[in-house]
């Protein structure tokens, strides 16, 4: 019996989006090197840094200078809850949404066919 795979972070933020497993932490900020980039200027380089542990996705505030926000308050690191909701930079700043699932490898079986 195999164990669960680890959930996969999906995360959007305009027209950016990507999907991220367990692994390296994960970078949002305005680089053209983050892992999801996020054009704005009250965005950081590395402004936020996602991360799967102890079984939890987590997003941390990367000491950035205008921090993130959650439900208008502002927050050094929260545990990442599906459809959750970050702003960056101040409370109506660029929003950042997360969504938490499983990985699913998809088998497909084909018959061979007879020609």
């Amino acid at each position: 019996m195999s164990s669960p795979a680890a959930p996969v972070l999906t995360v959007r933020s305009g027209s950016s989006h990507g999907s991220f497993g367990a692994g390296p932490d994960v970078v949002v900020g305005c680089d053209l090197h983050a892992d999801l980039r996020v054009a704005h200027p009250l965005v950081a380089r590395a402004h936020i840094l996602l991360r799967f542990e102890r079984g939890r996705w987590v997003a941390v505030d990367n000491d950035s200078p205008n921090g993130m926000f959650l439900d208008g308050q502002r927050v050094q690191e929260i545990d990442i809850q599906d459809g959750q909701t970050l702003n960056i930079g101040k409370p109506d700043g660029p929003r950042v949404t997360f969504e938490v699932g499983h990985h699913q490898r998809i088998i497909s079986l084909l018959r061979p066919t007879n020609t």
